[in-house]
């Protein structure tokens, strides 16, 4: 059998066809009671797009070729958003490409009826058919899935944010109330034994670590909910922690695309972490914390005023919980942290090294 080019006035008996071909679509997706066909306008949508998928088909009956008009297609993404609005099942949007296949099939068919030498006209138009219809199930099903997953990024933002309110506004209160209690406690009892002194220091010490931790999960919980840099996730913090500007100054510097979202996230953890014993343990009265971002390594300077102390000792008390995890985090990503403090001489500086490529100039994700 040879093949041959289809005639103008048959591709043309294929176009005229089109309000016939809707109908009997229309009708079947009634028959099924599908949601598509419930109001006039989720119809019109639908039958938009199946009225370019029947042209694209005379189009490639026409030309012996199959081709599909992309630029078309990427509408069907806000479709499909428009449609999981609707609560639409993107269920629905196949049982139609099933139906809407059959019936167009069908019409090809009649097509190659009248003209059995145009075998080649007539594959071409079937696979015009199915990348149609494949293709833009596959763009509204992106479409749907964008929109279901930023509605339970907003549902989880939500409740994050009723979480840090709670645990802000309740237990960080009461918290605060039960330290300053305590204080005036050991303000009365200066005149009582050395015995309990040492009991409502111990209480003090436990509750100011409570604070410190609810703080900075609050500040997580915060952070998840904020768009963007290193920068606004270290003024959240600061913030929580009721830390004016005066007395800490954070600086990052470079491109956050330089570096992977993880190694990003364990630098604030570190960094957080030791602004906080800046602040809670070394008393400092002036911080400075300085992140720096390059395309080969990330590189984190905190430095800091306060009284110091003696790594090695805090070490062997069993009290360096956050320079263990700290240093873990770093080590973890191939890094190193170096702290640098005396208790005779003040102050404490804290250096963070962390590589991104390798010699070779590979990132380290692409050598792995």
């Amino acid at each position: 059998m040879h093949s041959g080019f289809i005639e103008s006035d048959t591709v043309e008996q294929l176009l005229a066809r089109t309000s016939e071909l809707l109908s009997d679509y229309r009708g079947r997706l009634e028959a099924i009671k599908s949601p598509l066909v419930a109001n006039e306008t989720t119809w019109r949508t639908c039958a938009l797009q199946a009225e370019r998928i029947i042209r694209d088909c005379a189009e490639s009956l026409r030309t012996q070729r199959s081709d599909v008009r992309d630029r078309l297609i990427q509408q069907v993404e806000g479709l499909g958003v428009e449609r999981a609005t609707q609560g639409i099942d993107a269920v629905h949007s196949i049982r139609a490409g099933m139906i809407l296949f059959d019936i167009v099939f069908d019409a090809l068919g009649r097509v190659m009826v009248d003209a059995p030498a145009a075998f080649d006209s007539f594959q071409a138009g079937v696979r015009t058919l199915q990348r149609g219809i494949g293709l833009r199930l596959e763009a509204g099903a992106i479409g749907h899935d964008t929109y279901l997953l930023n509605t339970v990024r907003e549902v989880n933002a939500a409740g994050q944010r009723q979480l840090a309110r709670e645990i802000h506004d309740h237990l960080g209160n009461h918290v605060s109330l039960a330290l300053r209690r305590i204080e005036l406690h050991e303000l009365t009892w200066q005149s009582r034994p050395d015995e309990v002194s040492a009991r409502i220091g111990a209480v003090k010490e436990t509750l100011t670590e409570a604070l410190g931790i609810i703080r900075d999960l609050v500040t997580q919980l915060r952070r998840a909910d904020r768009e963007g840099t290193l920068e606004s996730a270290f003024t959240a913090f600061l913030e929580s922690m009721e830390i004016t500007p005066s007395k800490v100054r954070v600086q990052v510097n470079g491109s956050e695309e330089w570096a992977p979202q993880e190694v990003l996230d364990e630098v604030f953890l570190v960094v957080r972490e030791c602004l906080r014993n800046s602040f809670a343990h070394a008393e400092a009265e002036h911080v400075l914390a300085a992140v720096d971002i390059a395309p080969y390594q990330v590189q984190a300077l905190i430095e800091d005023d306060g009284r110091g102390f003696d790594p090695s000792a805090v070490a062997t008390a069993g009290r360096a919980n956050g320079i263990a995890s700290a240093t873990e985090r770093v080590e973890l990503l191939g890094g190193t942290i170096l702290f640098t403090s005396s208790p005779g001489a003040g102050g404490t500086r804290v250096t963070v090294t962390i590589p991104l490529m390798d010699l070779s100039g590979d990132s380290a994700e692409r050598t792995a």
